[in-house]
């Protein structure tokens, strides 16, 4: 069987992934010493613009609510976000950061921004539209549960690390 894959194409998914696997290297790299994990900011920048319930949260940063879960329980132990039960319907939690919470996010934001590639012949504008246009066409893979990375509508429009490193607003996550 032959492939109508444009053989540039084909290359381009593979420096995508490579590029993709150096970034969350130096990701995790850059937030090791402060004791965080992508996940964990993404959790916590969920978080920025109020209080949500873990369901809310989960689907702002598009991630599985058990998934989630687990991230939280380590974050309310660190002492970065409280978990309350919600007055009106008492099954659900209401999530909201604390003052370290904020601070951690901040600490992530810049330690982040210090690990990406400092290059003035990056194209940035350009990279950003053009990843831009190929999240858009990677379809969603219900079948497995696998959403593509791709910029999510967040109610607060702020960033991700990673969004603002290419200028989107976010990113998603695949579901685990």
């Amino acid at each position: 069987m032959t492939s109508n894959l444009d053989p540039d194409a084909r290359s381009s998914y593979r420096l995508i992934t490579l590029a993709a696997r150096l970034i969350q290297r130096r990701q995790d790299d850059a937030l090791a010493p402060l004791g965080l994990t992508r996940a964990a900011v993404i959790a916590l920048e969920g978080l920025m613009e109020g209080p949500l319930n873990q369901e809310q949260l989960a689907d702002a940063i598009r991630v599985q609510s058990q998934t989630l879960g687990r991230v939280l329980t380590r974050l309310e132990g660190a002492g970065l976000i409280t978990r309350t039960r919600h007055a009106s319907d008492r099954r659900q939690l209401k999530v909201e950061l604390t003052e370290a919470g904020s601070a951690a996010v901040s600490a992530a934001r810049q330690a982040e921004v210090n690990a990406y590639p400092d290059d003035p012949d990056i194209e940035w504008t350009e990279l950003r539209e053009q990843l831009t246009r190929f999240v858009r066409a990677v379809p969603l893979n219900r079948d497995n549960g696998v959403l593509p990375f791709a910029p999510p509508e967040h109610r607060s429009g702020h960033a991700s690390p990673a969004g603002r490193a290419a200028g989107t607003r976010g990113w998603e996550q695949p579901r685990q």
